[in-house]
């Protein structure tokens, strides 16, 4: 009867630790799971209009850094605050180089010019400018 109770307990004691370790892993991962997704760079454009610019470092030697590009009114806060609520918003382009130069038009048309290698991009974006949605068509030039 004893050793029946024994092995009881060091069953219980074992799921108890494993759920405890699910437990820490879990709170570790929440903690770093934006480390990797950062604001690089912010740029005023023209006005209220605003260019940020976000690196995804999630790869590794074999896999390059992701930069994400926003056009998008002030976002009023420290970096981590910027990055956290660009993370759920669409990229108009997505790729691993870098914007040499913005142009935007007085009917919202942007030039972009840009160079480097290009994952993903977007001809037009939408976005909120002093409470109103404005639509804006986007060129580029790419390098």
């Amino acid at each position: 009867m004893l050793d029946k109770t024994a092995i009881n307990w060091m069953a219980v004691c074992f799921v108890l630790a494993l759920l405890l370790l699910l437990g820490g892993y879990f709170v570790f991962y929440a903690q770093n799971s934006n480390k990797n997704y950062q604001l690089q760079h912010s740029y005023k454009i023209k006005n209220n209009l605003w260019l940020y610019i976000t690196e995804d470092r999630e790869g590794n030697a074999t896999v390059p850094i992701t930069n994400r590009f926003y056009i998008t009114d002030k976002i009023s806060g420290g970096e981590d605050f910027i990055a956290n609520k660009l993370k759920y918003q669409i990229p108009f382009l997505t790729g691993s180089g870098t914007i040499s130069q913005v142009k935007v038009s007085d009917n919202y048309n942007i030039a972009i010019t840009y160079s480097g290698k290009v994952s993903s991009l977007s001809d037009s974006i939408s976005y909120s400018l002093n409470g109103q949605q404005v639509n804006a068509h986007l060129s580029y030039q790419i390098n």
